[in-house]
């Protein structure tokens, strides 16, 4: 599935005449692919994550990131600056990545992270920004709108109050959040707007308002809502574990049922994948993914210190492969002997089914390939 965002920015490069950059994001789905196959690097990622920072001002009850940060700071650690983080940002544009998404922890508890988001808007790359939505003000929102960031996710998990702030672990959560949403939407008028997207975890505490979201979305004005299943990020892995009560399995089986049929009618903007939105159960059973992973061919993930990770999941779960600064810049760190023999590693994983992975490895999961 190609996201609603990229085709934008396709459809933006196409008016500006940028065709090389155009040729070489289209080379990239069969060089992916036979990079694959016979386990050497032919490209550079489709999707780049930078984890600006590990801090956070909520304790949600499905991350434990903050604790992270804590740790690390305990052990003399330091965020990378300004610079450091631009230059991380250039090794993605030396890549020719698509695009980068901010992510964090909270990322706008950094201050420069609207000098960041321009850095990477300005180098040829879309700019994805997610946050919790605590910290969008007014100003906070036109600054976003200012430096041209392409899209922006706002994290909501439940269509209720009580059930956001539950599950986010601070009272007034919710009204923070959706009036963000609002603040963003109103600051869009004055400049070139971004796809502006609800992005909502699914657990037992929230399934039965799943619905409900969906229509909020549209009532706060966001473009689309995204579902994600949430999985177990305190232990390394989270595939295998017990089965849920068999009462959720049959809800999460219904909800799929329910978000691929208002896909497949376009009575609501939906941004999973209806391959994706299928995994929901398997996710919640703690069955192995299906899918064969590809994920140290298409995305690559780089933390605040450094720590690189072939994705999401595996920064969550602190799988670090390596250190980029030891390598010298990310674009050396990809290429490396080091990186190429853990991608075997990263091949055998089915430990997921996280939206950012699944919708690449859905992509590349082509009946000639066998698990």
């Amino acid at each position: 599935m190609i996201r609603e965002v990229y085709r934008d920015f396709i459809r933006d490069k196409m008016m500006r005449g940028e065709f090389l950059w155009l040729s070489r994001q289209a080379l990239k789905y069969p060089l992916t692919y036979l990079s694959f196959l016979f386990r050497r690097q032919l490209c550079g990622p489709i999707l780049g994550t930078l984890v600006t920072n590990y801090r956070c001002n909520y304790r949600c009850r499905m991350c434990s990131l903050p604790d992270r940060d804590a740790a690390l700071r305990a052990r003399g650690l330091s965020e990378l600056d300004t610079p450091g983080m631009k230059a991380l940002i250039e090794g993605f544009a030396r890549l020719h990545t698509a695009g980068i998404g901010f992510t964090g922890g909270e990322p706008l508890l950094r201050e420069d992270i609207f000098e960041l988001l321009r850095f990477t808007r300005d180098r040829g790359m879309l700019a994805h920004l997610n946050t919790n939505g605590s910290l969008l003000d007014e100003k906070s929102a036109g600054r976003i709108i200012a430096c041209g960031v392409h899209s922006v996710n706002v994290s909501l998990d439940g269509a209720r109050e009580k059930t956001h702030d539950t599950i986010r672990g601070v009272n007034g959560a919710f009204a923070r959040a959706t009036e963000g949403v609002k603040l963003l939407r109103a600051a869009a008028k004055k400049g070139k707007p971004p796809r502006i997207k609800i992005v909502s975890v699914i657990s037992e505490q929230n399934i039965d308002e799943a619905r409900d979201m969906v229509a909020l979305s549209a009532r706060l004005g966001a473009d689309c809502i995204e579902f994600i299943p949430q999985q177990d990020f305190a232990a390394q892995k989270s595939i295998g574990a017990p089965l849920r009560h068999p009462g959720f399995l049959k809800k999460a089986r219904e909800l799929s049922r329910y978000l691929c049929f208002l896909k497949h009618r376009r009575l609501a903007k939906i941004e999973n994948s209806c391959g994706h939105i299928r995994l929901f159960e398997n996710s919640f059973a703690g069955r192995r993914s299906p899918l064969l992973c590809f994920a140290g061919q298409s995305s690559f993930a780089v933390d605040c210190y450094g720590e690189a990770y072939p994705c999401v999941p595996w920064v969550n779960w602190g799988r670090s492969v390596g250190n980029v600064l030891a390598a010298g810049s990310a674009d050396a760190f990809w290429y490396s002997r080091d990186y190429e023999a853990r991608r075997q590693e990263i091949k055998r994983c089915r430990d997921c089914h996280l939206n950012c992975q699944a919708e690449l490895n859905l992509l590349f999961n082509i009946s000639s390939l066998r698990p």
